[in-house]
This record gives C-alpha cells, sequence and structure tokens, in this order.
C-alpha cells in the first residue's frame, strides 16, 4: 500500500473549512472532517479508482459537502494537493497539476 502524504496547503483547507462550519454548527464541522478522512481512506484504499481530472490530479467528491480532495499517484506515495470548496475558480486546482511534491 502507498503512503499518503497530505500536503501543507491541503492541510490549511481543511483547517479552514473546518473553522468555518464550526462557527455554524459544531457537528456539522465534526461530520466534514470525517467525511474527509472517510475520502483519504478510499483514496489509499484504491487511488486509481477515482477520474483524472487532468495530468496525473484526481478527485474525489466529499458526501455531503461542496469539496473535492484533489491528488496525485505516485509509485510510493499519494500526495493530497488540496481540499477544495466546489464553487471555487477551476485554476485553483489547475495550477497543483504540475506543482511538485512537497510535505
Amino acid at each position: 500500500m502507498r503512503r499518503l502524504r497530505v500536503r501543507k496547503t491541503a492541510r490549511a483547507e481543511v483547517a479552514a473549512a473546518f473553522d468555518w462550519y464550526l462557527e455554524r454548527s459544531p457537528t456539522a464541522a465534526q461530520r466534514f472532517l470525517e467525511a474527509v478522512d472517510d475520502a483519504m481512506r478510499v483514496i489509499e484504499e484504491a487511488p486509481e479508482r477515482h477520474p483524472v481530472i487532468r495530468g496525473r490530479l484526481r478527485r474525489v467528491l466529499l458526501r455531503r459537502f461542496p469539496y473535492g480532495v484533489y491528488y496525485k499517484v505516485f509509485p510510493s506515495t499519494i500526495s493530497i494537493v488540496g481540499v477544495i470548496h466546489g464553487h471555487r475558480h477551476p485554476d485553483t486546482w489547475l495550477g497543483r497539476v504540475s506543482s511538485r511534491e512537497d510535505s
């Protein structure tokens, strides 16, 4: 099984979304984190299952939340490059197609 790595940018996006939901409902905030965890578990179990968006970039949509988890598959790792709201401009994730793997 490949090792899952979550980039700093993706961690920051999860934290920002969590804070937004927390201001409105602690229950919704907790469910958001659970949905992110579920998506990452699915990605880790079968990374090639989800569609290629562009280049190496793939996406899993969260259940019940308007977010996508964007990731790239490498021989020994899976890199989570973003957790992005569905209404954000495509440039938000397109710029990550050619970016280098980081931690």
